[in-house]
């Protein structure tokens, strides 16, 4: 085929056409089959792009009403950005030098002399003799309110006896106070 259009300027060989816009309906490809488009493709082609990357974006391009002049946009658009392999080997080398600086901000092992010198120090603390405080008996019940110590019997909401004031209570020996119990206290002696 020729590779010149009527005018004799350079035409995009069919190859590498086809490679790139086969996918499309073969009126749309045909269409397609300009200098401008093929300078674009080359172009392109010369930037690090490979004809099946631009393929792709290329048939993923919703159809629209002059499909050859969106598709020249997009080509021109595609000028602009960095083709995926060197988008790849740059992401790589900000990989790397990320795990590099990570690596250069690990903390390193203690010594073993730093390491010795700690299991000696948590030794000796260990080795010290521990000193148990004396714990005071768990009051489980409420003190009396008349001796303090503990109750046994529930006589009021506040006043609780235990098993002597009771039987002083009994006895007559102390009182309950009707109106000191609603004040507070609720004994009277």
């Amino acid at each position: 085929m020729d590779r010149t259009d009527l005018f004799g300027q350079e035409l995009l060989d069919a190859a590498t056409h086809k490679a790139v816009f086969g996918g499309l309906p073969s009126s749309l490809s045909q269409s397609l089959r300009t200098p401008e488009v093929g300078d674009l493709v080359l172009q392109l082609l010369d930037a690090g792009w490979r004809k099946g990357q631009l393929a792709g974006r290329v048939e993923a391009l919703p159809a629209g009403e002059d499909p050859v002049a969106k598709v020249t946009r997009f080509l021109r658009h595609l000028l602009d950005e960095l083709p995926p392999d060197a988008r790849w080997r740059e992401e790589q080398v900000r990989r790397e030098r990320a795990a590099e600086a990570a690596r250069a901000q690990e903390p390193e092992p203690a010594s073993e002399e730093s390491r010795q010198q700690w299991v000696a120090q948590i030794r000796a603390e260990l080795a010290r003799p521990r000193v148990v405080q004396p714990s005071r008996p768990l009051r489980v019940r409420p003190s009396c309110a008349l001796c303090g110590e503990e109750s046994s019997f529930f006589v009021t909401k506040q006043v609780r006896l235990c098993d002597t004031c009771v039987s002083l209570l009994a006895q007559g020996g102390v009182r309950l106070a009707v109106e000191a119990d609603e004040a507070g206290r609720g004994l009277a002696g």
